[in-house]
């Protein structure tokens, strides 16, 4: 499994920056072309150019498995539209969430096999985010977070997470995502590992920060 370490806009935190599922993966503009192809490399996905809202914070802002993507309600018409263009041949549906907490990445934790989501969201959203996913969403906030998206990063293989997450927590999360997860830290001992990781089935992408054990 390649594992890129990569600075972003001199940041380690890729998985504020980047959203992938394991066919593609949206960054925003600015990232020279061969860190670009590098990241490509790595997940083996394909990878596109977006702004939500004209931000270049879309890992943030969206969150997608390989079924669909739900993103802010920050996008513009044009926005949109370049994104329907984008996943037109994936068959990939999405969905437009309105809520007012639209850090959709932060909010959501999902694979193809269940999903998190900020307990604070209404139902409305988390109705429409399990329909375009097809999945089961469960409200709830993990080590007393809301903003689950930073809590791990997950794929359909696996999943790292927060060092402190309780072993009930973690059973919870490995019984509604189907798949095994392990404590850990990135990016020299940043906790929020879904804020500093961006990882498909095949491979993943973390700051040049994270130390050997981390690796």
């Amino acid at each position: 499994m390649p594992l890129l370490q990569k600075n972003l806009f001199n940041s380690p935190y890729s998985g504020v920056f980047c959203s992938t599922n394991d066919m593609l993966t949206l960054v925003p503009p600015g990232i020279p072309d061969d860190d670009v192809k590098d990241i490509s490399e790595a997940l083996d996905t394909e990878v596109s150019t977006i702004t939500v809202g004209g931000s270049r914070v879309v890992g943030t802002l969206i969150a997608m498995n390989n079924n669909g993507l739900i993103v802010s309600n920050l996008i513009t018409s044009r926005e949109l539209e370049k994104l329907e263009s984008i996943v037109s041949n994936l068959n990939l549906k999405i969905g437009v969430l309105p809520e007012r907490s639209n850090a959709i990445g932060n909010n959501f934790l999902v694979n193809d096999k269940g999903g998190f989501c900020n307990e604070r969201l209404g139902s409305q959203t988390k109705s429409l985010a399990g329909e375009v996913l097809g999945i089961n969403i469960i409200s709830s906030s993990l080590n007393s977070m809301e903003n689950i998206g930073m809590i791990a990063c997950l794929t359909n293989e696996g999943g790292i997470c927060h060092p402190e997450i309780t072993n009930e927590e973690r059973e919870l999360m490995e019984e509604t995502l189907q798949v095994p997860f392990q404590e850990g830290t990135v990016n020299f001992g940043m906790p929020l590992v879904g804020a500093g990781i961006v990882a498909s089935s095949k491979g993943a992408v973390c700051g040049r920060q994270s130390t050997g054990i981390e690796l």
